[in-house]
């Protein structure tokens, strides 16, 4: 038999591949795939980066189809290009999984469908043909698939992407070398393929329900994050919009809008708007109101999931009931069932807490419902990050063209980014008469980023504190106040009192008190820089609480002498602990004095304490 690449053929197909098949069948899923290797000029002509895929700047992927999509080209030309152009050096890769998906505009993954009319190989001991779609699939000695064998394999290149889901940057490093090197270089050089075919008729299987549209694209997101997990650290970011499995990044990934193009979602904040792209966890600039890491901490600390040893022998099964009732309440009676089956069999075989697909999905719409409302509506209406959404939306900035531009300019390094910008501004050019990129990105961006100058709103520091005081008072609105009516009743009146606050002009990071700055001692240090630390989001945190506190009770609000006193049951003791010596914003005003010097006068830090306090109950006070 011939195991010789035959690269005689139309256009339209592939050269033939011989393989080795194999299957990885564990518990629930069951994922094929088929072993190979090929010249490095096929991976180059063949194989496709997500950003080479049809409409890749422009189309309205959603947000699970992005999950493969950047590539960090710094790290492809200085680490992995350079390693190919050594001399020195042997080298070798290991092997790139590459999925074979039916090619679409506008979506990824979904059913190959029928096979297409392609011409059976002719190889002697080939069985019959296999077609899925595009894909055609030939076995040695067997006309039907089976668990394991040799045969060969190719695909129509108009109806199937080859895609790589590990080793993206080491294709994007072999595509560049072959275009630039000597062929002499790479000519008879070949990389080890493993494909993944998610198709029934090859053996795949998933728990995932037969009519879920996402179930190939969940499997092979999944293979993904295992894959980088083990090879390389997956950054932050994006565990998060890959993890299927965790309860606080899918519910993480339900704020956010499913595609640039999706920007009338009701429930979702426009993905233009969240920086899912980047690790740099910095939105003082650019068109971006939070980002995915700081939506995940919010949600992480709203839902507080157990993360308990699970024994049949203790309490815990118990306290997950109490927390599932509490924080994620589930009303249909079989659904809950289901959750707490679960529960109890993580504890007889005592292991920690986990959920499968469907279980999530359970719980993911009992946060959606619980929610996300709330923390939408802080991020719509409260007036800073209103505005710059406001603004967004009447010219036009939530789509894929705005927000593409600005990473390609700002996010990329300098030679990959200006041939992404080259793209997009040529297609918008060709789209719209009268575009110019001053006009319509670089006037846009320079008006967003003069709105978020000098506001707390858009310094990260600020953001996770707002964030921790706001899921604070929704998780438990009677301790701040006992007529509060349940989580949206404290939600409204949260943005409203952050709304007054901006009215006020104390949302601004140089907000006046007298002659020092109101949050000196608190997000600022004595000289006025700010402190991007976890210390500093408490103190601001506890102002935040405390600014609530006075807010809903209005005029019954006690003066700062008087809290002590002050007769209104659970929120005066909520007050005083705020304010007391051992918590935050107390200690922020000892470290102001001590910077100052002033350590020694005892009654200091109080009196700081005191002229903030009464500034505050000034303006929020009055009904």
């Amino acid at each position: 038999m011939s195991f010789v690449i035959n690269s005689a053929v139309p256009e339209a197909l592939t050269p033939e591949l011989l393989f080795i098949k194999g299957s990885v069948s564990l518990w629930n899923y069951s994922i094929p795939f088929f072993t190979t290797n090929v010249p490095l000029n096929f991976a180059e002509k063949y194989f496709k980066l997500f950003e080479e895929l049809p409409q890749a700047d422009t189309g309205e992927w959603t947000l699970e189809e992005l999950f493969q999509r950047d590539i960090s080209w710094e790290r492809v030309d200085n680490e992995i290009l350079a390693y190919l152009n050594s001399p020195t050096r042997p080298q070798f890769f290991n092997s790139l999984t590459v999925a074979l998906m039916p090619s679409h505009t506008q979506s990824l993954g979904g059913d190959f469908g029928p096979p297409i009319d392609i011409p059976p190989l002719v190889d002697a001991g080939l069985g019959k043909s296999i077609g899925l779609g595009g894909v055609q699939i030939q076995f040695y000695g067997s006309d039907v698939d089976v668990p394991s064998g040799a045969g060969k394999l190719r695909w129509a290149t108009d109806r199937v992407d080859a895609v790589a889901v590990d080793g993206q940057h080491r294709l994007a490093a072999i595509k560049r070398f072959v275009k630039e090197a000597k062929r002499e270089r790479w000519e008879g050089a070949a990389v080890p393929i493993i494909f993944l075919i998610a198709d029934e008729r090859i053996g795949f299987r998933t728990p995932l329900a037969e009519n879920d549209p996402s179930r190939t694209v969940s499997a092979l997101r999944n293979v993904f994050i295992d894959l980088n997990k083990n090879a390389r650290p997956v950054s932050p970011s994006r565990t998060i919009l890959l993890d299927d499995l965790s309860i606080v990044s899918v519910s993480t990934r339900t704020l956010i809008g499913r595609s640039l193009g999706d920007t009338a979602d009701e429930d979702r904040v426009p993905l233009s708007l969240v920086d899912w792209m980047t690790d740099r966890n910095k939105i003082d600039d650019g068109p971006f109101l939070t980002t995915v890491t700081l939506l995940h901490e919010a949600v992480r600390q709203l839902l507080a999931v157990p993360d308990l040893q699970l024994d049949e022998d203790d309490n815990s099964v118990k306290n997950v009931e109490v927390w599932l009732d509490a924080i994620l309440p589930i009303t249909d009676a079989a659904a809950r069932e289901e959750i707490l089956s679960q529960v109890r069999t993580c504890a007889r075989l005592q292991t920690r807490l986990s959920w499968m697909p469907e279980q999530i999905k359970i719980l993911q719409q009992s946060f959606e419902a619980t929610w996300r409302p709330q923390l939408r509506g802080l991020l719509r209406n409260y007036k800073p990050y209103s505005d710059i959404w406001d603004y967004a939306e009447k010219h036009k900035l939530l789509g894929p063209q705005f927000v593409n531009l600005y990473v390609a300019q700002e996010a990329m390094p300098a030679k990959s980014g200006q041939e992404r910008k080259k793209r997009l501004v040529e297609a918008a050019m060709q789209q719209t008469d009268g575009w110019t990129l001053a006009k319509r990105y670089e006037a846009p961006l320079a008006e967003i980023e003069e709105q978020k100058a000098n506001n707390w709103a858009f310094k990260v520091v600020f953001q996770r504190a707002l964030f921790r005081a706001f899921v604070n008072v929704i998780r438990n609105p009677k301790s701040y106040s006992p007529k509060l009516e349940g989580r949206g009743d404290a939600a409204g009146l949260f943005i409203a009192c952050m709304n007054r606050l901006n009215r006020a002009k104390l949302d601004l990071v140089d907000a006046a008190l007298k002659k020092e700055a109101f949050w000196a001692g608190s997000g600022l240090s004595a000289d006025s820089t700010i402190e991007f630390t976890n210390a500093g989001a408490e103190r601001i945190r506890a102002w935040l609480e405390i600014a609530f506190i006075i807010h809903v009770h209005g005029t019954a609000a006690p003066t700062f002498d008087g809290i002590e006193a002050w007769a209104a049951g659970v929120p005066a003791k909520t007050l005083s602990y705020l304010m007391d010596a051992r918590r935050p914003a107390y200690k922020g005003m000892v470290k102001l004095a001590v910077a100052r010097g002033l350590d020694g006068e005892s009654d200091k830090p109080e009196r700081y304490l005191k002229v903030r306090y009464e500034h505050l109950r000034s303006i929020l006070r009055e009904a």
